[in-house]
């Protein structure tokens, strides 16, 4: 089927809408009608349910909507090797990645890529582990950037790097002379969590389950700049891993005290891609520097 057939396809099916879709394509709705009208009589299959609010895929438009996923980011892939051939060093990467490394691993990663390859241009989105793994299974990013998450089918563990989960908490507090804690030593005292979309949260809330001990936090964010910045000010105890720390611990703003709990060593930073996705050049480049910095610790 012709590309531009494929692109409408995918656009009702991100949009949940034709009329949103045409409006988006800058095309009329009876010409996106018509394609979807097109490709169903060819493949013999409804693709969309219709209702009130907009579109549904079917089953069969299930199957079809991985295909044409795997078809855009394939078009994609050719030009970038075709301009790499011819010295262009152009493209684009779409990075989507947890809050807690795009202050350093990712934006050192980025400073020196791009001193290699400066035609190249990075779409940088900051989200939550589960955001994050769902546009790297649909397709919607190259590259994911994730904490603890959890195996998916469609995506690929291009690396884990075990990165436990500290107690993060300001050098005069009264657990800061410790050198090891127990979560449940931490929660006599005012602490931060993420929200449950987060990686670490899940971890959290699975030891605090089995030692019976409800969480009771004084903050829920969905920002770790705000969780750094609870333990920064004094207002108490984050949990996070020391790595998304790290500039605040040089500067001898906080401390970050490992924790003992079995769970809390599970903690990991996860570099992912799509599933028996070929990647473009620049992103294999880019992983490959994201992956030496996530390595060495930095």
């Amino acid at each position: 089927m012709p590309l531009t057939h494929l692109r409408y396809f995918d656009e009702v099916v991100r949009s949940g809408s034709i009329r949103i879709a045409a409006e988006k394509l800058h095309v009329a709705p009876s010409a996106v009608s018509r394609q979807i009208k097109n490709m169903e009589d060819e493949l013999g299959a409804p693709l969309f349910d219709r209702h009130a609010r907009g579109v549904a895929l079917t089953p069969a438009g299930e199957i079809f909507a991985r295909y044409v996923r795997g078809a855009l980011l394939d078009q994609g892939r050719v030009h970038s090797e075709i301009e790499d051939l011819r010295g262009l060093r152009r493209g684009h990467i779409r990075i989507h990645a947890v809050e807690g490394v795009v202050a350093t691993p990712v934006t050192m990663a980025l400073s020196e890529f791009r001193e290699k390859f400066g035609g190249v241009t990075v779409r940088l989105t900051v989200s939550g582990t589960d955001d994050i793994m769902r546009a790297v299974r649909d397709g919607e990013t190259d590259i994911g950037v994730a904490f603890t998450s959890d195996p998916d089918p469609w995506v690929r563990y291009e690396a884990r790097f075990r990165h436990p989960l500290c107690a993060v908490l300001r050098p005069d507090h009264p657990l800061a002379g410790k050198t090891r804690l127990s979560l449940a030593e931490t929660l006599d005292f005012p602490y931060a969590v993420p929200e449950k979309n987060f990686g670490i949260r899940a971890l959290l809330d699975a030891q605090a389950r089995s030692a019976k001990w409800p969480l009771k936090p004084g903050l829920v964010t969905n920002s770790i700049e705000a969780m750094r910045g609870f333990a920064r000010e004094g207002h108490g105890i984050t949990f996070l891993p020391a790595i998304t720390v790290a500039r605040e611990a040089e500067r001898g703003e906080v401390k970050a005290i490992p924790l003992s709990d079995r769970e809390m060593q599970k903690a990991s930073v996860d570099l992912c891609v799509q599933q028996d996705r070929r990647l473009p050049k620049a992103v294999e480049e880019f992983l490959a520097v994201l992956h030496r910095i996530l390595h060495d610790g930095r």
